[in-house]
């Protein structure tokens, strides 16, 4: 049992090579993310254009967010695998396939069974591109570099997955404090709990396989599925 919970060696070796400039890439990193959803809550809410071709502007986004973490590891002279290119990703992508039936029931198909309605199929087409990004982009940044280059600074994994958890949950605020001037006071605890919650079975899929496949494909269906239900 103890075993079965225990991170794969590949990742645990990785972790070994992390130093306090890759600790502060990691810092830096997820600064830039809170100054980017800012920037992009602030133009949202004064600029009719990006209001209106926001989820155009989100694909650019995410994709702009990828390929700086791309870039942050290349400068550190690293290889793409250190991000959960490689790993064990057959069991990878099971693990996530097998949590993304569950998450395709909860937020899409218990919703059609009690009367719901599907989007349009054009919709959701455009949806599969738009949160394919989006999940992409949060695991690479998340788990597959805060959650490890943070072990350069701070020498505990778990310690690493709990605070990378508390980032994940507050780069949440920023876009929506800004575009719909959101207080603290306005943002449901039940959510952010299950944010952090999410947080860690993904950490958890990233560890144990050393692969970001399997994050990536539920993040992508939880989010996918919640929105091509027509509320």
């Amino acid at each position: 049992m103890i075993k079965a919970l225990c991170a794969n060696r590949e990742y645990n070796d990785n972790l070994k090579t992390y130093d306090k400039k890759d600790g502060m890439l990691a810092v830096l990193l997820f600064a830039i993310i809170i100054i980017m959803y800012a920037l992009l809550g602030i133009l949202y809410k004064n600029n009719s254009f990006i209001k209106d071709n926001i989820k155009i502007i989100g694909c650019l986004f995410n994709l702009l967010l990828i390929i700086v973490t791309i870039i942050f590891v290349k400068l550190r002279k690293q290889g793409l695998e250190t991000i959960g290119l490689k790993g064990r990703w057959k069991l990878s992508i099971i693990l996530g396939g097998v949590l993304s039936l569950f998450y395709f029931y909860c937020n899409c198909l218990d919703h059609l069974i009690n009367g719901e309605k599907l989007i349009s199929i054009t919709s959701i087409l455009f949806l599969m591109v738009y949160f394919l990004l989006v999940a992409t982009c949060e695991e690479f940044v998340f788990r597959g570099f805060i959650g490890t280059r943070l072990n350069g600074l701070i020498k505990n994994k778990y310690i690493v997955v709990l605070i990378t958890g508390l980032l994940f949950v507050i780069m949440h605020f920023p876009y929506r404090m800004t575009a719909a001037n959101m207080s603290l006071s306005d943002f449901d605890i039940g959510w952010l709990i299950n944010l952090f919650i999410f947080h860690l079975i993904m950490s958890f899929i990233y560890m144990k396989t050393n692969s970001i496949y399997g994050s990536i494909i539920p993040h992508w269906i939880s989010d996918l599925a919640y929105e091509i239900v027509s509320k």
